[in-house]
Formats: structure tokens, C-alpha cells, sequence
């Protein structure tokens, strides 16, 4: 069994360059492999830079291909850790360090930069459908995708009619804006965004913001403009623990 905090925390092995935060739309990327552990199939790799998104925020991860001159790993899912992403995956080749290709699964990469960006959205419409401020508490993205926020649901929530604004909205095509503001900017701009009182702290903070609304803190794959997300369903909503959720899909 791989100790994988330890295989991370490699003082020869420099942290992840993680290319999908600088452009979510990269379907492949050259590599070096920098670490391996491997025991009959199952192996971990390290890279220099990814593409791969680990499970984080809400966002699972991406899944795909790791391929060398003589090994092709079939990549299951994407780890971080110690501010490095753990690649595990199978293959019936031998892995040795040195130049490699990362594809990625892009039809599940769109899907959920789609619903990524359809959640942010879906705090916006819901701040504004209920006219009080939201804060979540949890999220995901897989299969049956939910927005979770704390606090009892507003007295006149209506998920058809957050699901009308959503939808609005998409029609309209706004953009979406990626950007990097230090710690102190973003306390000083975005304070009041959904998320912020989550956030772990960080000397750089990168922001989401869909045009005309909250910027919202953010470390997922997003999509250009809202109207590749086509069209948004609230489906339903969901008592739980911290608050309750709003059940989501895009199609």
C-alpha cells in the first residue's frame, strides 16, 4: 500500500504545475514522468505538470491517459496531495521516469465544467429568486449534482422559478472571467461571495466570475461562456444536515 502523503512530500520532486487552473479546455499535454511507484499493474505516478484535475471542491476526478514510448496508463483518478497531484492508474507496461502524454476524458471534463459553472450560476439565482445573501456549505458534481447551503431553505424558495432565471441567463451568453487576486485583494473584493468563509488560507486566491455577478472563489474547470452550459433543471430540494441542497443537472 503507497503511503501517498509521503510520496508526495519528495524533497527532489518540485510541486505540481497544475495547467488545467490556466486553461480548462486542454484535452493533452507532453510530460515528464518524475516519480513512479508501481506493483504489477497498479501504479502512481507523478508528473511535472498535469492536466488532470484531482477530486477537490466538489469536482471528481478527471480520468484519461498517460502514455510513454513503451507504457500507457489508463488513468483512474487524480489525487492531491502536499500541493502535488498523485496519478494512479493501470497498465500492463513497466513505468520509468522521462517524457510522457496526458490525455484527458473530454466528454467528462465538459460535462463537468459545465455543471461547475452551472452551480456558480445556480448560487446567483438563488440569492436572487429568494432576495437574501447564500452561503454553501458543500457541493458535487457527479452524478446527481447538488449546490448545498446553509440555514433553512428561504420561505418562498421556488426551484422552477431559480431554474427560469438560471436559464435566462444562459440565453443571455455571458462570459465567464478567470483571474488570480492576492489574498488581501480578494478579502477586499469578494468577502460577501458564497463561499469565501471556506476558503483555506492562501496567498494567491484565483476567482470565477460569471459576467455581471458574485466572483466566487474557485479552484474547478469552467467553461468560456454560460451558454455552452445549453440549458440548466433544478430537479428538486434536499433537507441536510448543515442546511439543505438543491439538486441540479445540466442538458
Amino acid at each position: 500500500m503507497v503511503d501517498l502523503a509521503k510520496f508526495a512530500q519528495d524533497p527532489a520532486v518540485n510541486p505540481t504545475s497544475c495547467v488545467y487552473l490556466d486553461d480548462s479546455y486542454l484535452q493533452d499535454l507532453d510530460v515528464n514522468v518524475v516519480k513512479v511507484s508501481q506493483e504489477k499493474k497498479d501504479v502512481y505516478l507523478l508528473l511535472d505538470r498535469t492536466i488532470f484535475h484531482p477530486k477537490s471542491g466538489g469536482q471528481p476526478s478527471d480520468v484519461g491517459v498517460i502514455e510513454g514510448s513503451d507504457f500507457k496508463v489508463q488513468v483512474k483518478r487524480a489525487m492531491l496531495q502536499a500541493g502535488s497531484i498523485i496519478h494512479f492508474g493501470k497498465t500492463d507496461g513497466t513505468v520509468k521516469p522521462g517524457p510522457a502524454k496526458c490525455n484527458i476524458d473530454w466528454g467528462n471534463r465538459l460535462l463537468l465544467m459545465r455543471r461547475h459553472t452551472a452551480a456558480h450560476l445556480l448560487d446567483y439565482c438563488l440569492a436572487t429568486q429568494s432576495r437574501s445573501r447564500v452561503e454553501t456549505t458543500d457541493s458535487w458534481l457527479g452524478n446527481d449534482p447538488f449546490v448545498g447551503y446553509g440555514g433553512n431553505p428561504p420561505s418562498n424558495l421556488d426551484v422552477k422559478q431559480i431554474q427560469k432565471l438560471g436559464n435566462q441567463f444562459i440565453q443571455k451568453e455571458l462570459n465567464v472571467q478567470i483571474e488570480s487576486l492576492s489574498r488581501a485583494d480578494a478579502e477586499r473584493l469578494i468577502a460577501s461571495a458564497p463561499n469565501f468563509a471556506r476558503l483555506p488560507k492562501m496567498e494567491t486566491v484565483r476567482i470565477v466570475t460569471i459576467q455581471g455577478q458574485i466572483p466566487i472563489p474557485c479552484g474547478g474547470t469552467h467553461v468560456r461562456n454560460v451558454k455552452e452550459i445549453r440549458a440548466m433543471e433544478v430537479s428538486r430540494t434536499e433537507l441536510a444536515e448543515a442546511g439543505f441542497r438543491l439538486h441540479f443537472e445540466v442538458k
